[in-house]
């Protein structure tokens, strides 16, 4: 018993070396739509399959969040960064340039209160007709008046079949930070040609989406 336990002690540390167990990070995990409408946590991946095959071509993405203290109006701004396969800045879409990629990516327009019920800014993506040299997009959210994000309640972001209007995948935000920039999701083109969607959740010090162009391009 002796040289076993001896043994025992000799060789688990170097099967620890050998095999590592990684501990997995809260939140992670790739899925996709097979079950239906997904609410991710932030850093949570969904593959846009069911069954196995890409579920549609044109998306659109809504964004919404209200005033933390009744009475107050909050106008922020919804925009989404294109890059190419090398992180490249390809073009931004925001209520400055609705259409960009030759209408392939379009923004529905400024929002300046922030008020009412369902999505305060939209931008619909139509992934078929992207082209190939755009892999990966950015979803932001800016505070150009300055407000911090710490005055916004009930942000959100989600994912909806711009034909049918049906629900597909949801984030709501839900931590605040005193920034005045917010990467709320990214979509990433993968090799095999299906897009997948991550939650981001991450704060920036920028009131325009100029400045969430290089923060963007490291989340990818």
């Amino acid at each position: 018993r002796e040289t076993v336990w001896f043994f025992w002690r000799l060789t688990r540390p170097l099967s620890r070396l050998i095999f590592p167990v990684p501990a997995a990070a809260p939140g992670t995990g790739k899925i996709n739509l097979d079950k239906g409408r997904v609410s991710l946590q932030k850093n949570q991946t969904v593959s846009l399959m069911k069954g196995g095959r890409p579920l549609l071509s044109q998306v659109r993405m809504g964004l919404g969040w209200e005033p933390a203290y009744r009475g107050k109006d909050i106008d922020l701004d919804a925009s989404v960064i294109a890059y190419g396969p090398q992180r490249n800045h390809i073009d931004s879409c925001y209520f400055g340039k609705l259409q960009i990629v030759n209408g392939a990516i379009k923004h529905s327009g400024d929002n300046l209160t922030g008020e009412g019920g369902g999505d305060d800014e939209t931008i619909t993506v139509d992934l078929g007709r992207l082209p190939q040299e755009v892999s990966g997009l950015v979803f932001t959210v800016n505070s150009f008046s300055g407000q911090k994000f710490t005055e916004v309640a009930k942000a959100y972001c989600r994912l909806l079949d711009a034909t049918t209007g049906e629900e597909l995948v949801r984030f709501d935000l839900t931590s605040a930070e005193p920034q005045t920039g917010v990467m709320m999701a990214k979509l990433i083109r993968q090799f095999s040609g299906e897009w997948e969607m991550t939650a981001v959740g991450e704060f920036v010090k920028s009131r325009t989406v100029r400045g969430m162009v290089k923060p963007a391009a490291k989340a990818l």
